[in-house]
């Protein structure tokens, strides 16, 4: 409790900062000779010190070298500096030296310039190690709120991603559900069901961090059953999966958006064969995703990754940085979509 107290409390922890510290330098000087009492005496002067030096820390510094403004930090801290210097003087002239250590006579040019000057030098000596302690924890601190603010900024981006891709996956299922209902499908009742589970999915274990890679490919399976409901006979689906898939862990949604945009460009050719390849392996702690398919007539260029895709690009990179490769690639008619990540051990 006592221990607790003191982390708490900030005062508590200067004040005895400066008692540990002003200890030292008094061992040090009876170390040298010195006499316990005449070395405590000695450092009386440093209770007009302390001050000097929160008004140095907690405001001429962040005020002028925060700002690097160090052409005023210096014509502010050099003046300073030579007052505390001499009000110490004034204090050790008459009341240290004259009551304390029983000392009256004290050099004539005690209070001339140099010795002034002297005095400042072993103020900024004795400020050294505190100031030194200061600049590190700022330094920390500013290094722990930077992580800090880059990590919120990447999970506010990440969740801005995963809301764009709900309403975005549900736009394109439900144009699929409307195709069906103009045809009269009696398959209509089973899209709906598909739908329904792939909904679930996204809005409730789509949230999660991570995910066992067994039930992104039943999700999958899902969202393929509801296509094939669309294209029926003319779908050909070459689809390979291979490997250990036994406690693989990957962040949800990744698969669905690669497929769907391999469907996505199938689905502007309105009449004939739809080819669609799809792999899906983990070999060496790495999982591999492929696609191809034909490239729909009426895709324009410039225009032929969709949201999903550019969605998922994003992610990724916040997810996995230089962990994946993603390559989007058309040639010969096709459209080759690659992904590969490095699974955590």
């Amino acid at each position: 409790m006592t221990t607790s107290i003191f982390f708490k409390n900030r005062t508590l922890k200067h004040i005895v900062f400066w008692i540990l510290y002003l200890l030292i330098w008094i061992v040090m000087d009876v170390m040298y000779g010195a006499s316990l009492i005449k070395a405590s005496y000695k450092y009386l002067g440093c209770l007009l010190e302390i001050p000097f030096y929160y008004i140095h820390m907690y405001y001429l510094w962040p005020k002028y070298i925060s700002t690097k403004r160090y052409a005023y930090y210096f014509l502010t801290f050099i003046p300073l500096l030579i007052i505390n210097s001499l009000l110490v003087k004034l204090f050790q002239y008459y009341f240290v030296y004259p009551v304390l250590l029983d000392i009256p006579k004290l050099p004539s040019d005690y209070f001339s310039f140099p010795r002034i000057l002297d005095f400042a030098r072993a103020i900024l000596l004795w400020f050294g190690p505190p100031t030194a302690i200061k600049i590190l924890q700022d330094h920390y601190e500013n290094k722990i709120n930077l992580e800090k603010i880059k990590k919120e900024q990447k999970i506010s981006e990440l969740n801005f991603l995963r809301s764009q891709m709900n309403p975005h996956f549900l736009f394109n299922t439900l144009n699929n559900l409307y195709s069906l209902s103009l045809k009269g499908s009696k398959k209509t009742p089973e899209a709906l069901l598909q739908l329904s589970n792939l909904l679930s999915y996204t809005l409730y274990e789509g949230s999660e961090d991570k995910i066992s890679l067994e039930k992104e490919i039943h999700h999958l399976h899902d969202y393929i059953e509801l296509e094939k409901l669309r294209f029926g006979n003319r779908l050909n689906l070459q689809m390979e999966i291979t490997g250990n898939f036994s406690g693989v862990m990957i962040t949800p949604l990744i698969l669905i958006p690669i497929v769907e945009n391999a469907f996505k460009h199938c689905s502007l050719n309105e009449r004939g064969d739809v080819d669609i390849q799809i792999k899906i392996a983990v070999t060496n702690d790495e999982l591999h995703i492929s696609t191809v398919n034909p490239v729909g007539n009426s895709v324009k260029e410039g225009n032929k990754n969709g949201i999903g895709v550019q969605n998922l690009s994003k992610r990724l990179q916040i997810i996995y940085p230089q962990k994946h490769t993603f390559r989007l690639e058309e040639r010969t008619h096709k459209f080759y979509v690659d992904l590969s990540i490095q699974l955590d051990n």
